[in-house]
């Protein structure tokens, strides 16, 4: 059926009804008029290759006007002729233009992260991403060509953060993440940073300091006189030590994971190092610390950042003021889980009750969930122990057992 061409007047004249419709000029072109008013040329054909209906979009009218939205549509017309698609060619020149947008290392990071605040990731997940690309990675390699970053470039650089291993291992997972955006992008074809991590496995980590626990009472004094400004670093550390879970966990800890009529907090599993779900006794020295975070408290995360809505603090936070300090190289924030697994043992509590605290794996499926649960209530008789040990300490006072202690509360 024949279609009768459209005139200017007529284009101009189309007004807007209760639904979206179209009208044809003839060959393919049409002119959809949205019920707000809009109105847009659109090509339509089939496919030269499976004969698919396919609608190609112009653009707008009047920015289009009739003349060139047939213009177009010719040009688009010969190109099937050709055998080549509209639609195809379009994607493949938007995809030109972006590669020419994605030459250095930086550019690329930048896409990246655009790509992860698009995706379903935590904040603070976004936030910790960010830093470490941002903090590390780019002064690294943002100003390199994405193709001149090659195995040797990149280990030399992760070179300058060999004294951190968990962070070197981080970083390395960063960048290969980016790098292969950019094959997926077309801006690399292969990404020839994946093996680069064995080069490094040869670097021992260093263990961590752990404080003896006869020096408890004296940290835990000077702790207590750092200045006012590190409150929520104060409170943080403290709960850390009476809980016995690792930094970023403690650090992480939200207001809806504490159970206050149970006693007890629960980490999902996502933030577990274990990836499984972690159930900690809190003694009444912890609930002491999470009251008083209640007189301050500002969204989900009870040891938050004053810098950043809606995300707890940094580790440097609490890091700083220990590394000023004459504690330097002698506590690490992670030390302290050590110097409760050493005493503990020494005061003979249950091994298996020790490793459920500390959320370890054993390798042992079977045994890891009868840890968790069975031994629960030993655990809340055993981080009770350790709050009053902590109160003692905190007044000068080391009371130790001989193992005695454990053996009663918690095996007998």
């Amino acid at each position: 059926m024949s279609v009768k061409p459209l005139t200017v007047t007529e284009v101009k004249g189309m007004k807007p009804r209760e639904k979206d419709y179209a009208v044809y000029d003839g060959f393919g072109l049409l002119l959809n008029v949205s019920k707000a008013g809009g109105k847009v040329w659109r090509f339509r054909y089939s496919h030269p290759i499976t004969k698919k209906r396919q609608t190609y979009t112009i653009g707008r009218f009047p920015e289009f006007s009739l003349a060139e939205a047939r213009e177009v549509r010719d040009e688009l017309r010969r190109m099937i002729a050709r055998g080549v698609d509209p639609v195809t060619e379009k994607k493949n020149r938007k995809i030109e233009m972006s590669l020419k947008n994605l030459q250095t290392f930086e550019a690329v990071a930048n896409a990246w992260i655009a790509f992860k605040k698009g995706s379903e990731l935590r904040k603070p997940t976004l936030y910790n991403i960010e830093y470490e690309v941002y903090k590390y990675l780019v002064p690294f390699f943002g100003k390199y060509s994405i193709e001149k970053i090659t195995a040797p470039v990149a280990i030399n650089a992760l070179d300058a953060v060999s004294d951190k291993n968990a962070l070197q291992k981080k970083l390395i997972s960063r960048l290969n993440e980016i790098m292969n955006y950019a094959v997926n992008c077309g801006a690399l074809k292969t990404n020839p940073l994946l093996k680069i991590k064995t080069a490094f496995t040869g670097k021992k980590n260093k263990s961590l300091a752990a404080l003896p626990v006869e020096r408890l009472p004296e940290f835990l004094s000077w702790w207590d006189s750092v200045p006012h400004k590190y409150q929520i670093a104060h409170n943080a550390l403290l709960f850390q030590i009476l809980t016995m879970v690792r930094p970023g966990e403690a650090i992480k800890a939200e207001w809806s994971e504490i159970d206050f009529d149970s006693g007890l907090w629960i980490i999902p599993a996502h933030k577990m190092k274990c990836h499984r779900e972690h159930v900690v006794p809190l003694s009444s020295q912890a609930i002491r610390i999470l009251r008083t975070m209640q007189e301050i408290k500002r969204g989900r995360y009870i040891f938050f950042s004053s810098r950043t809505k809606d995300a707890p603090m940094g580790k440097n936070t609490i890091n700083t003021p220990i590394a000023a300090s004459k504690f330097k190289g002698i506590v690490t924030l992670h030390g302290f889980r050590s110097m409760w697994s050493t005493l503990l043992n020494e005061e003979g509590f249950n091994p298996d009750v020790i490793e459920a605290a500390l959320a370890h794996k054993s390798g042992d499926k079977i045994r890891d969930i009868y840890n968790r649960t069975t031994y629960l209530e030993q655990r809340k008789i055993m981080m009770q122990w350790v709050g009053d040990f902590f109160d003692e300490a905190r007044k000068g006072v080391i009371n130790r057992s001989g193992g005695k202690k454990g053996l009663r509360i918690v095996n007998g």
